[in-house]
């Protein structure tokens, strides 16, 4: 990978490849909170199995939305089919966990595309993003090296922040999500 280096539009599909070989396809569960604004925030888990190509989402103070056998069942919208990849297109909180499905590597039509790499704390890889039509318009992403599964999304003003990540077993059957609030900062773990 090229850390270090200003990278180009072209550059962003390798890179997205050669973060897709950290990955380690499995059953996860992510625990977070996406925060809006100073005083407005959500919290959410992710339930999420490539191998299967399932996934559930359970938000705060929302309906849950998933994806099982090629059919995405969306409280507002509801059930249609649709491929694993397009099911997240609605919710960048789910692509977290498979970050090679984001929007953002300069394919095709994507606004973003990378445009640094850089090692950040023990274990974790910071991307910096351009808008092809706005080079002042930049997000971040972090991304850790362990599991290839992306801890911090930066964009719009908006924050999204991975709490905990934990392997869950493909018939293990999860606890109702107990929300608690937080009481202090998210403190970045990278």
């Amino acid at each position: 990978m090229r850390f270090d280096e200003l990278l180009t539009r072209p550059d962003g599909p390798a890179i997205a490849e050669e973060l897709a070989a950290l990955s380690r396809p499995a059953r996860y569960v992510l625990d977070g909170i996406h925060q809006e604004s100073r005083q407005q925030f959500w919290q959410f888990r992710v339930d999420i199995d490539e191998p299967a190509q399932t996934w559930t989402l359970v938000r705060q103070r929302a309906k849950p939305v998933s994806y099982r056998e090629g059919v995405l069942h969306d409280p507002y919208d509801g059930p249609h089919e649709v491929s694993f990849a397009r099911s997240m297109a609605s919710s960048p909180v789910v692509r977290m966990a498979v970050p090679k499905l984001m929007v953002r590597w300069g394919r095709g039509s994507e606004s973003f595309h990378p445009i640094l790499v850089q090692h950040v704390g023990e274990h974790s890889i910071l991307l910096t993003f351009e808008h092809h039509e706005d080079p002042a318009f930049r997000t971040t992403l972090v991304i850790d090296e362990r599991d290839g599964i992306a801890r911090r999304l930066s964009e719009y003003g908006e924050d999204t922040i991975i709490t905990s990540v934990r392997t869950a077993e493909p018939d293990e059957v999860l606890p109702r999500v107990r929300f608690a609030q937080p009481t202090d900062w998210i403190r970045p773990q990278y």
